[in-house]
């Protein structure tokens, strides 16, 4: 006769006698792992690569001043820093005491070179506003396609 069994320890022979027992997975060898992580180093310093190139590939813009000519009219200055060769394309917003555009513009800066060979070129710009403007500044730059 077979001893008699209670609880759980009952419950799990049935189900093993039943299904059967898993069976066990090797482990993966630490070749494997270390394979991984070098694989996925190598993807992320070249992703960090390419987002590097890529920026320094587009025109950047800095403001240098602006004035207020009337009530509905600004006149911006700001230099743009890009490929001698290149065309950019700037917009340039206005805004008011609350920091809402009221005004915008998309100005184009063709190929140009200075005297040291540099693509920076120094820009001013009338600027349409509807109401009332505080500050002027160019959003962002992009080359033009």
């Amino acid at each position: 006769m077979l001893p008699r069994m209670k609880g759980p320890a009952m419950a799990a022979t049935k189900l093993q006698d039943r299904y059967g027992t898993a069976r066990q997975r090797k482990p993966l060898p630490k070749g494997f792992w270390y394979m991984l992580s070098l694989i996925a180093a190598v993807i992320g310093g070249s992703f960090v690569l390419w987002v590097q190139l890529d920026a320094n590939d587009q025109p950047t813009a800095r403001d240098v001043g602006f004035t207020l000519t009337s009530s509905d009219e600004v006149k911006l200055t700001f230099e743009v820093r890009k490929h001698p060769e290149d065309t950019a394309i700037c917009a340039v917003k206005a805004l008011n005491s609350a920091g809402a555009p009221v005004g915008w513009k998309e100005v184009a800066v063709g190929p140009y070179t200075d005297q040291n060979g540099n693509g920076i070129s120094v820009q001013t710009v009338q600027l349409r506003v509807l109401g009332e403007a505080t500050t002027t500044t160019v959003d962002s730059c992009w080359k033009a396609p």
